[in-house]
């Protein structure tokens, strides 16, 4: 589903004097205290939360059932999905949902078969935009064609496991103050090593992370490929923010300042279709981290408010300060990177101007033993949530997930950092917003 939301005029000199201004402090630092000690706060931040986050995942676990089920709407919006819409509503109607189930699918304008497809599918509602109006506005508008008193809304690549919508429902009616609830979301087909990183990442944010944050009562987003919400908690927020490229975590933002809540069930499990490229991965962090941002400056009142509990003093500041250490780190590198190219580049040029070239290349660490004993520090509490997450996720961690593993710790994350730092500075600059 694709959109396109006017940004601003851009601002290439302020863009510009920033770049500047954050690498001038970073060379400062560095140059100063170390890298070391630069790196030293954001991880000590990220070891903090985690320990807290562990410590809440072994709390006892709160159970739901539910009486009798009401009616739920089930919301698909389609753009271009003609692969893949099939299966999801096989999916959604295989659920073994134990009351009434209504879906309907919005064809926002597809240039492909979706629509004919749709029409082929028996026992669903299909609603046809002439003109694409994006994901928000598509799930807004079948809202309020539906008649459920839950409404779940599901990506048209978003796999629903059979108990899924019984589960969810569970949790969501256990409390009144509940306004959605939100699913252990997993990879689909994690073929690749792009999918398999991803697999590692999905099982701790949606598997440990999302239970954690739960008995925190902190739950930041209401994920895309599957949330539930009541009808009376949707229709009171006035639904999706149509001018916003992440309006499932705005959403979740926009709940919490409503006074609502937000349910977990971990039994809830739904798979997703992920990016298989690095090209395509760029583009979808892209969108979610400069909505982050654009989100954080919008709620910027939430932030260190008691008022909103601990999703206000811990989650949603802990949020802002990943953006930052990204940012930093981001910096750091290609600092470093470039001063040790440098330095190699000055080594080779004076060894064969005495006619020597050793292969003594010790000058070109670009982190010292501290660094990497720091590291560990941070790594190994994140190693015992994954296996926490695939416990919960009925996969055993063996052997096998070693190499995923090395490329999530060693790899991942710094790239993750660079989209960070792409998306701060398009930010910066007032790029239009793409949803794609």
């Amino acid at each position: 589903m694709s959109l396109e939301i006017k940004g601003g005029e851009p601002r290439p000199l302020v863009t510009a004097l920033v770049i500047i201004a954050i690498a001038a402090v970073i060379f400062l630092s560095i140059s100063r205290v170390g890298y070391f000690w630069v790196m030293l706060a954001p991880n000590l931040i990220l070891l903090l939360v985690t320990l807290v986050m562990l410590f809440a995942f072994f709390e006892e676990h709160p159970k739901h059932k539910t009486g009798d089920y009401p009616t739920l709407s089930v919301l698909i919006p389609c753009h271009n999905v003609a692969e893949t819409v099939e299966k999801v509503v096989e999916h959604i109607k295989n659920s073994g949902y134990l009351g009434e189930l209504e879906i309907i699918a919005v064809n926002d304008a597809s240039t492909d078969t979706t629509l004919s497809v749709l029409h082929s599918i028996k026992g669903i509602k299909v609603v046809d935009n002439e003109k694409n109006i994006g994901k928000a506005a598509s799930l807004n508008k079948a809202a309020k064609q539906s008649k459920g008193k839950i409404i779940a809304c599901v990506d048209a690549d978003a796999y629903v496991e059979k108990t899924a919508f019984k589960h969810a429902v569970d949790a969501l009616l256990t409390d009144e103050k509940n306004g959605a609830a939100t699913c252990f979301i997993k990879v689909n087909n994690p073929n690749n090593i792009i999918r398999k990183v991803q697999e590692i990442e999905y099982y701790t944010g949606f598997g440990f992370a999302a239970l954690a944050t739960n008995l925190l009562d902190a739950i930041f987003v209401t994920p895309g490929p599957t949330t539930i919400f009541k009808r009376e908690a949707f229709e009171k927020v006035r639904g999706f923010d149509e001018q916003n490229i992440t309006e499932d975590l705005e959403m979740a933002w926009r709940m919490r300042r409503n006074g609502y809540r937000i349910a977990y069930a971990p039994e809830a499990q739904v798979y997703t279709d992920v990016p298989g490229t690095l090209k395509t991965l760029y583009k979808q962090r892209l969108r979610w981290y400069r909505g982050k941002l654009f989100n954080i400056r919008k709620y910027s009142d939430m932030l260190f408010n008691a008022k909103y509990g601990n999703f206000g003093l811990f989650i949603l500041p802990f949020s802002f300060s990943a953006e930052l250490a990204a940012i930093i780190l981001s910096f750091s590198f290609v600092y470093l990177f470039a001063r040790q190219a440098l330095w190699l580049a000055a080594y080779i040029s004076a060894s064969l101007a005495i006619g020597t070239l050793s292969l003594d290349l010790s000058g070109f660490a670009l982190v010292g033993a501290s660094a990497v004993a720091m590291g560990a520090v941070v790594v190994i509490p994140w190693v015992f949530a994954l296996y926490l997450s695939y416990a919960m996720a009925g996969r055993k961690f063996g052997l096998r997930q070693i190499p995923q593993l090395m490329a999530f710790l060693f790899f991942y994350g710094t790239v993750i950092s660079f989209f960070y730092c792409a998306s701060f500075i398009k930010e910066i600059n007032r790029s239009d917003y793409k949803w794609k």
